[in-house]
């Protein structure tokens, strides 16, 4: 029987309140778009225009609401890896790192350690999605540097693959998406398939930038699914309220959403809850406070709850700057919070550090264990049938032990395992040279890393997606 959900930040009144605080908002406040070709989308549909701020009728966001899916199929390269979005815990890797953390130093990354994180997502058995942007290599030049990125995540995973978030034009995008029409061997193939998306984010408070007003028309017009982040700092660049800045970022995403769904109707839209606890001490934002786990908690109800829309989290985050106990409480803390408060998608939740600055392949290994605990905590135990252990508990004398019982016979394995983590014990530990938790995931990499193929794609598909990037770049 799966685990109840116990967490629930906010009450049902709530909820309706907030949707119609974020309606007032969206009416009497509106919401900048930057880029003329939104806002003449907007002006087609009857929306109420003042120069590049947009008005929301309820009726127009209720409509929006109404045509998007709770829950889609996300394909992959090798079918038997789809996934389906909305309908229970996924895990993508980290967007918009900085650096990568290798061997304790911090350091710039290069498409080698792309390549690589995409060689430990595919061995990482919690990580569901491949993909999307980790690192940002600095050794490829910026306006292919997408497209390497893309072709590299097609080598080295077949899980569905997520867009890197580095595709600033729309030429770029489009760029981008032809790849995958070339991976899956039709061109057509992206207008009645799901395979990747675009992540879109508000600059708040209230403004959609040319970038993010594009990202969502490319992909919506390719049928291609449109994550909506709003990520707000509270006391920075939303109000200082936990509630407030709730409100807020469900007036953005909202806003999002519509222009999703005037583009193409029915297109998949996933609102993020990328929101965060502006630290007034340090001038800082900090990703794992537990003010932070209050506001996505708060924020992945709205989506799920209320709007019935499949729900993503920046979730499983630590602003520590090293491997170390701090990392892990915090980034348990995140995740276990966010998971039990009933989200589908978390992003993050996979090797990062520093507040989002940095990632480590080490620390992949080790939170892929951290989800792997979660994951076997939600599905919660077995009651029916033989499980009540009646017949053996009214057969039972005083102090016996259970040891050669045959229901412990049978079911000695069905437990959960650690993936990393030392249970042995003391002795056997001690004999074996004492080895510390991260020296063991570092031998789980460099294993990975040495075991992995040099390409999964076949080698006509492969030359194909090289020869398209060599053709945009000969014609830049």
């Amino acid at each position: 029987m799966a685990l109840q959900r116990g967490i629930q930040v906010l009450s049902e009144n709530k909820m309706a309140e907030i949707h119609e605080k974020a309606l007032k908002l969206l009416w009497e406040r509106g919401i900048v778009f930057e880029s003329d070709d939104a806002i003449a989308i907007f002006k087609s549909h009857g929306a109420k225009v003042e120069d590049h701020t947009v008005f929301f009728p309820k009726d127009m966001v209720e409509q929006a609401l109404s045509q998007c899916p709770s829950k889609f199929e996300l394909k992959a390269l090798n079918p038997e890896r789809n996934v389906i979005v909305g309908d229970g815990l996924l895990i993508h890797p980290a967007g918009g790192e900085v650096f990568v953390n290798d061997s304790g130093v911090r350091r710039n990354p290069t498409l080698r350690d792309f390549a690589d994180l995409q060689k430990i997502y595919q061995a990482c058995s919690e990580v569901d999605i491949a993909g999307y942007q980790p690192l940002s290599p600095g050794d490829v030049d910026e306006r292919v540097k997408g497209l390497y990125c893309t072709l590299v995540s097609m080598r080295h995973a077949d899980k569905p693959l997520l867009s890197p978030m580095e595709l600033d034009t729309i030429a770029q995008k489009e760029e981008d998406l032809h790849l995958y029409e070339i991976a899956f061997g039709s061109a057509d193939y992206l207008e009645s398939n799901y395979v990747t998306w675009h992540a879109v984010c508000p600059n708040s408070p209230f403004f959609y930038s040319n970038f993010a007003c594009d990202g969502i028309k490319v992909y919506a017009e390719h049928n291609q699914p449109v994550l909506v982040v709003s990520a707000p700092m509270t006391g920075i660049t939303s109000p200082i309220y936990l509630y407030g800045t709730v409100i807020m970022t469900v007036a953005e995403i909202l806003a999002g959403l519509v222009l999703a769904q005037l583009v193409k109707p029915g297109v998949p839209v996933i609102p993020s809850a990328s929101l965060t606890y502006g630290n007034m001490r340090y001038a800082t934002w900090e990703c794992a406070s537990p003010d932070t786990a209050l506001l996505l908690g708060a924020s992945v109800q709205m989506f799920k709850d209320f709007y019935h829309l499949p729900s993503r989290a920046q979730t499983g985050v630590t602003s520590s700057k090293a491997i170390d106990y701090q990392a892990g409480l915090e980034t348990m803390q995140s995740f276990l919070f966010t998971a039990l408060c009933g989200v589908d998608l978390c992003s993050q939740s996979v090797g990062s550090l520093e507040n989002l600055m940095t990632t480590s392949l080490v620390k992949t290994v080790l939170d892929n264990e951290i989800v792997a605990r979660v994951r076997y905590m939600l599905k919660g135990m077995e009651t029916q049938g033989e499980y009540d252990g009646m017949d053996i508990l009214l057969q039972a004398v005083p102090c016996q032990d259970f040891l050669t019982d045959e229901a412990t016979i049978a079911h000695f394995r069905d437990g959960w395992q650690p993936l990393v983590s030392d249970w042995r014990t003391y002795d056997a530990w001690s004999q074996s040279g004492s080895p510390d938790i991260i020296d063991t995931a570092q031998k789980q990499v460099d294993l990975i890393l040495s075991e992995a193929p040099d390409s999964l794609l076949e080698s006509e598909q492969e030359k194909a997606l090289l020869d398209y990037i060599k053709f945009v770049e000969k014609n830049l």
